[in-house]
């Protein structure tokens, strides 16, 4: 019986990495395996030539300009007139603030020299002292010599050769100068 011996069919020719490689056989070429030659080549296909589909775009359906609506633009002038207003009276409001928060420093202030002008003054007018200068010349006032004024009436005003139609037409007038003139001294 014959023994059959394995043999190693890979040759070791080089030294390093390749070495190891039993596959390289020292050409860059390798040489194809009993499967790789076993099996069938791929058959080239012809090209074909694919169909070159065409994209179409969406067509946009574009609403045309329509007219423009009267109370749309009343209503936009309106609103930007409000705005202006609103503006103005910001303006007033802030002008006025200023306006009492100097007076009340300059109230802090006269309040400051009414205390110190009151002390003066009781100090240059001592009673005792005018009563000496004086003598019993000095007496106090009678009863009919004290007079009373009665200031609880209101006061009024009448304004006569003037027609109330005339009146009321004048101050809408300045109400309405008086509105475009703080909207024109606001933008300046």
């Amino acid at each position: 019986m014959a023994t059959t011996r394995r043999r190693n069919t890979a040759e070791y020719r080089t030294y390093g990495s390749v070495a190891y490689a039993p596959a390289y056989e020292g050409s860059a070429v390798r040489t194809p395996r009993r499967e790789e030659v076993l099996r069938r080549a791929p058959v080239p296909q012809p090209k074909r030539q694919e169909q070159v589909r065409r994209q179409e775009r969406a067509q946009v359906q574009v609403r045309e300009a329509g007219q423009v609506a009267p109370f749309a633009v009343i209503s936009f002038l309106a609103v930007a007139l409000f705005a202006a207003m609103l503006i103005t009276s910001y303006v007033k409001l802030t002008v006025a603030n200023d306006e009492m928060v100097g007076l009340r420093q300059e109230l802090a202030d006269l309040q400051n020299r009414n205390t110190t002008l009151t002390a003066q003054y009781e100090k240059v007018f001592d009673l005792a002292t005018i009563q000496e200068a004086v003598g019993d010349t000095m007496v106090r006032p009678t009863s009919d010599q004290v007079v009373y004024i009665d200031l609880s009436a209101p006061d009024t005003v009448t304004l006569y050769q003037e027609t109330e139609l005339n009146a009321g037409l004048q101050s809408l007038t300045e109400g309405v100068k008086e509105l475009f003139g703080g909207i024109l001294e606001y933008f300046r």
